[in-house]
């Protein structure tokens, strides 16, 4: 009973609070709302991206509105603030030519500007970044490898917005360059997760389909071997 009561309390205060301000998963119509009104002048690309890309910032395996997972459309608010990664133009060049302004923007403000059209360098002692070509991009970097040792050369990729595909030709390049320093962020994210499966399930990583574990009461370690 006291746990029916509990039920019906929040259900009462979830119509009040629509948006489930101080939720810890809050019902997320105005974020959502949000998204779509930041993707406002790419209606058209950030559709396809929802509905025929892959997930930018997960593990799972949604492809378009759907994975193996679970039923029904699976669309979670990471991959929809990730949206405008894709969706948002070129910035104007000309805002970095003198970096001292930028300081004390916000990593929000600064993604805020665009996405980069063009190589940019900014050399020691220059205000800011000036636009080179695409050949002297690839000699400066062609340049710096040849000079380097191999032991002292890594590959550092972000977690959001690459695919398997991306992670997997990245790791042949550089062993191509003769070095295994090749790491991402998505290891060191989960790593407290993979430390904590570790000890509690004996294996570091789920072995079994997610759909063996949705609405079990017990999870036995020999389980997932």
């Amino acid at each position: 009973m006291p746990h029916r009561l509990h039920k019906t309390w929040e259900d009462r205060l979830a119509r009040v609070i629509p948006f489930g301000r101080g939720h810890v998963k809050p019902r997320h119509f105005a974020d959502m709302a949000r998204v779509a009104w930041e993707n406002r002048d790419n209606v058209g690309y950030a559709w396809q991206v929802l509905t025929r890309g892959v997930c930018d910032g997960c593990a799972l395996g949604a492809a378009g509105l759907h994975d193996w997972t679970i039923e029904g459309v699976h669309l979670c608010m990471t991959r929809l603030n990730l949206l405008r990664l894709n969706t948002m133009p070129a910035l104007d060049v000309g805002r970095l030519g003198d970096v001292a302004p930028l300081r004390g923007l916000s990593n929000h403000a600064l993604r805020d500007f665009g996405r980069l059209p063009v190589p940019l360098l900014r050399e020691r002692g220059d205000r800011g970044f000036r636009r080179i070509n695409w050949d002297e991009a690839y000699a400066r970097i062609a340049a710096r490898i040849r000079s380097s040792d191999p032991g002292r050369i890594a590959f550092y990729l972000t977690a959001r917005g690459l695919t398997n595909e991306t992670y997997y030709v990245a790791q042949k390049v550089a062993r191509f360059l003769g070095t295994n320093n090749i790491d991402n962020a998505a290891r060191l994210c989960h790593s407290p997760s993979t430390g904590a499966m570790k000890q509690a399930l004996g294996v570091a990583a789920t072995t079994c389909s997610y759909r063996d574990w949705w609405g079990t009461d017990l999870i036995s370690p020999r389980s997932c071997w």
